[in-house]
């Protein structure tokens, strides 16, 4: 299948995924050993929220770029907006809930956010980018 305008901008979603849900697996597993069943569905839901935060905001900057690579800054820039506003309005609700996972959402949230990145940053320095001219 040849890569489309939005597909070739979005090669290493397929890694960056399937190391956030063995993170997501792990972390849920250590969660349920240390805390039991609540603090395994904590840290779950705060890995799969950094990873449909991520994935939806490079969904969107890889359709403003195959679109107008000008929009790239406008759509990212929104999309940081309304992902935070979206995440600071439910961190407080969780919190005024006092849910028992919300510190292991906590703890998942920054597993799924050194995961995602990490592996991001290990897929782009072993990957040709062929929509970034090269200097000869």
């Amino acid at each position: 299948m040849a890569d489309g305008p939005v597909t070739s901008r979005t090669r290493h979603l397929g890694h960056t995924t399937a190391v956030v849900a063995v993170v997501l697996v792990v972390g849920a597993g250590i969660g349920a050993l240390v805390g039991g069943a609540v603090a395994a569905v904590g840290v779950a839901t705060g890995v799969a929220l950094v990873a449909a935060s991520y994935l939806v905001s490079t969904l969107a900057m890889a359709w403003a770029d195959s679109v107008a690579p000008r929009m790239v800054f406008g759509v990212g820039l929104g999309m940081y907006i309304l992902k935070f506003s979206l995440f600071g309005v439910m961190l407080i609700a969780v919190n005024e809930a006092g849910w028992a996972g919300r510190i292991p959402m906590a703890w998942g949230i920054a597993l799924g956010v050194i995961a995602w990145t990490a592996s991001h940053v290990w897929w782009l320095v072993r990957h040709a980018h062929p929509y970034v001219p090269t200097r000869t």
